[in-house]
């Protein structure tokens, strides 16, 4: 059915996603996208977690592209692009 609507519309689709949403849920949300080609992923309440494996581990298993990612509660000033190098530093322990 979603598959259809590839064809019909030309749109930009984004996935988004808490930071903190267990790893076994992100799999069982990405599954549900997969019908859904080109899609980007955003995270959400990175300041909310010191755990970002996941967010590796969801584009790996997804092949989307991370395109945004927030920091705080005041949107849009919290909404930036994505930023691998600030992830490394934080998955190897920097703040």
């Amino acid at each position: 059915m979603l598959a259809g609507l590839d064809a019909a519309y030309e749109r930009e689709v984004y996935l988004v996603v808490s930071a903190t949403t267990k790893y076994k849920d992100l799999l069982e949300i990405a599954d549900r996208y997969k019908e859904i080609a080109d899609y980007k992923l955003i995270f959400t309440k990175l300041d909310e977690t010191e755990a970002y494996g996941n967010i590796y581990n969801i584009k790996m298993y997804s092949g989307a592209p991370l395109s945004y990612m927030t920091n705080g509660q005041n949107v849009p000033d919290d909404i930036e692009e994505f930023n691998t190098q600030k992830i490394v530093k934080q998955l190897l322990g920097g703040r």
